[in-house]
């Protein structure tokens, strides 16, 4: 891979650019969601007063999360030199939009383009990478999306983007459906430029 190769880059943001400091499964049992359910698919789910009522929950969950929220090891500089480069850059995250933008101040990264759950629909549908191409004025098969979770690949192989995983830790059982697998967020950097 190189730069002439590629055009952008989409990133998802908890786990991957910030420390993931969500705990899902107390966010699951909090709302009555079972394990292994999407939260915000159970929530859109809900009769509309508990909708409602989740929805407060959730969102002071992502606002505390985002107002403590740290870069990974090189998320900032990795940001800048794809930027150095010449490549677009954009955010998709599941999370709201108030707490992206918390997050966005926190790091102190621009993007092109910077899209929440608000923005339309969320990963794993492919939708919003697409959206997020025809946008930017990028070919979607010249854009990698990398991201720390399943919902992540999913939604770029669907879009026909190349999808990176990042995996810091234990290697999940879904990394084989990425196109690509890399340890540290710099990474990126040598898959994408020459």
């Amino acid at each position: 891979m190189g730069s002439a190769t590629f055009e952008s880059v989409i990133f998802d943001m908890d786990g991957t650019l910030v420390e993931p400091l969500l705990d899902f499964g107390a966010i699951r049992a909090e709302l009555g969601i079972a394990p292994g359910n999407g939260i915000l698919e159970a929530v859109e789910r809900m009769p509309s007063e508990e909708r409602q009522r989740a929805e407060r929950r959730l969102l002071d969950y992502e606002l505390n999360a985002a107002r403590q929220a740290t870069p990974v090891d090189g998320a900032v500089a990795t940001v800048g030199a794809l930027q150095a480069a010449g490549l677009k850059t954009a955010l998709l995250t599941r999370n709201h939009g108030q707490a992206m933008d918390i997050v966005l101040k926190r790091l102190g990264v621009r993007f092109d383009l910077a899209w929440s759950r608000q923005d339309g629909p969320i990963k794993p549908e492919p939708d919003g990478i697409l959206r997020a191409c025809h946008r930017l004025g990028v070919a979607v098969n010249r854009t990698v999306c990398v991201g720390d979770f399943r919902y992540d690949v999913l939604a770029a192989n669907a879009a026909g983007a190349v999808s990176v995983l990042l995996v810091r830790g234990q290697r999940p059982d879904f990394a084989d459906l990425a196109d690509y697998v890399i340890a540290r967020l710099d990474e990126l950097v040598q898959l994408m430029t020459p």
